[in-house]
């Protein structure tokens, strides 16, 4: 039940984030070809997933890592945003693309790294 709480306490601060961060970067996005937004959300969920796996463990990792990070970062989100960008630019649809993944496994590996013991 502890688990239960946990993963919907950091869902209660992961999806509101997400919205938060997603209208922020609307406004600050440096183009509009290309899901910014997505990108932070995903690098930022990324990271947090390394620290907390490196550094917590129980009703604590999986209040991060599934709670928080479950929301903040969601494959749906990268799936509709994928699918505009092959509608409208496979060239960036291809950047977009390997930009993500490249960047949320290297902020993944970098705090895990970072933080571990």
């Amino acid at each position: 039940m502890i688990e239960i709480l946990a993963i919907a306490l950091g869902a209660a601060i992961g999806a509101p984030s997400r919205f938060i961060l997603d209208r922020w970067m609307a406004g600050h996005a440096p183009t509009k070809r290309f899901p910014w937004s997505l990108l932070l959300v995903n690098v930022l969920g990324s990271a947090i997933a390394g620290a907390a796996f490196a550094l917590t463990t129980g009703s604590l990792r999986v209040f991060l890592l599934v709670g928080l990070c479950g929301s903040l970062t969601t494959f749906s989100g990268f799936g509709w945003e994928m699918h505009q960008l092959w509608s409208r630019s496979r060239t960036t649809f291809l950047i977009a693309l390997i930009t993500m993944t490249a960047a949320c496994i290297a902020a993944f590996l970098l705090f895990y790294l970072a933080f571990r013991s």
